[in-house]
Order: structure tokens, then sequence, then C-alpha cells
């Protein structure tokens, strides 16, 4: 492990191979710098997305001041649409946060309190659910594609990533910035610090898939997944490890490969997980 100080700030980095360094978003007082090129080359497509998404009237989410001690980061990983009906046994006050292609294919007999969006690209259009009408609130990146809050059919939030060291548009007041790495877990994991949460479960975060295909490699469950999975895997686990350090318990049920700061949890041992926080 290999931690290191610039600007005042903390970084970890995730692997020498990878070479991603994952700041310390629980730090206080301290103006927060991402020191990865993860824009490089998008700056032109990113700074539209910013400077369109800015007029937009949109709630900050970091105005709201919501609370939710209970959290768990829905994705539709390996068997979601087998596995997405345990979300409806947990506890009522475990706020749900899903992210990627969950609100697609939502089924859950339960609410999804945010939806959380990220993507910068037109693709991110695809992340709108055809086969139901089911918008919940949703948290966008002010980096997100400047048309999906048009035709997102929910009530919007919006918050600020943190500003890379070559590259930030706006300057505009904050009171706190998201550490996302182009990556929606992530995203709900430094969202979830700041809705001081004690306990948080990642569900299907994983993009693991069974038979073996071109350029994949085999996780040590015999499923298999592709190289720049385990980068973002390696991304969300560094993540974890600040997250650990502020006092917050985190699980994980999913697929992927193992975290180092999540340990793995049963169905059986969900519901168990969220009891004793209020």
């Amino acid at each position: 492990m290999r931690i290191k100080k610039k600007y005042k700030n903390e970084y970890l980095l995730t692997s020498f191979e990878d070479k991603i360094w994952v700041r310390n978003f629980t730090q206080k007082a301290i103006f927060p710098v991402d020191i990865n090129h993860l824009l490089d080359p998008d700056f032109k497509i990113i700074l539209d997305n910013e400077i369109q998404n800015n007029i937009l009237q949109i709630e900050k989410i970091d105005a709201a001041n919501f609370v939710f001690p209970k959290c768990v980061i829905v994705s539709d990983g390996y068997k979601f649409e087998e596995k997405q009906s345990m979300l409806a046994k947990l506890p009522k006050d475990v706020t749900i946060l899903g992210v990627n292609d969950a609100l697609k294919k939502w089924n859950a007999q339960r609410a999804m309190n945010f939806f959380v969006v990220n993507n910068p690209y037109k693709e991110c259009l695809n992340l709108l659910p055809t086969k139901h009408s089911y918008y919940p609130r949703c948290i966008i990146s002010t980096r997100t594609y400047h048309k999906f809050p048009g035709q997102y059919r929910g009530y919007l939030y919006k918050y600020s990533p943190t500003a890379q060291e070559n590259y930030e548009c706006s300057k505009a007041e904050s009171l706190y910035k998201v550490d996302d790495y182009r990556n929606p877990i992530c995203a709900c994991i430094n969202l979830s610090y700041h809705f001081q949460v004690k306990k948080l479960l990642l569900f299907c975060c994983d993009e693991s898939f069974e038979n073996q295909r071109p350029g994949a490699e085999q996780l040590d469950n015999k499923l298999w997944h592709y190289p720049q999975h385990r980068i973002a895997h390696n991304i969300i686990d560094a993540n974890l490890y600040w997250l650990k350090e502020a006092g917050v318990e985190v699980k994980n049920h999913s697929s992927g490969p193992n975290f180092s700061h999540a340990t793995y949890i049963s169905e059986e041992d969900m519901c168990d997980f969220f009891q004793g926080i209020k």
C-alpha cells in the first residue's frame, strides 16, 4: 500500500500497474484535487456538458442536507435480475442508490431512493428505462451528457465533481465535491459519506459473466471480466479504504473479484447487517 500527499491531500495508489491515485475524500477543510488525468482527451465533451448542465435550474445535492445512515449501492452485475428481489427484504430505512442499468432492469418491489448518473457520452441515454415508467429521484454529475436531464422524467439533483489538476470548469460554490473517477459506484461511495452513512452494502457491483470471451480474465470464482473492469474494481476498493478509515462498516454482495476493504456477505445476513443503526 502506497500513500502520498500533494496539495495537502492524501492519495492511495490502487496498484503499480494501474497507477491511479484515489484521494482521501473524508479530509476536512482541504481544497480537493484529483491528480489523475482521467478526463483526457475528452475535455471538449466534458466542458460542453458542464456549461449546459450548469445553466439548468437543478438543485445541488450538497445543499439538500440528507442524512442516510444505512445505504446500499445497487448495480446490475451478475444475476442481478434474479437477485434483486432480495432488496425488498431489507429494512425500510435502508437508502438504495442505483447505478448503471439497475433502473432499466428494476423490478425489486420497493423504491430506489436515488439513481446516480455520470456518463458524459450520448450512450448515457441508454440508461433510461424502456419497459417501465418508474423514475426515482436522480443525482447527476455536472459532467453528465447534457441531453440526459431533459429526457429524465423524475426529480433531479446535481453534484460537482472534484477538479482535476489540469482541468476545472466551474468555480461555483458547493459544500463538497465528489470524487467519482468517471464511475457511478465511486460517486455513490463519496455521496454516501456526505450522507453520514454508518453501514454501506455493495449489491451486484460487478461486471462479471460466465463464459470466456476474447481478452477476458478469469476470476477466482470461475467467472470472467475484462481488464478495464479490474481497474475499476481497484478504484472502487481504494475508495472503500478511505470510507473504512472514517469508521464506516462496509459489506459486499457481488460476484466480481474480492474487495480488500469490504467483506462478502450472504443474502441471509444482509438484513442483520443493517440492525443496530438508527
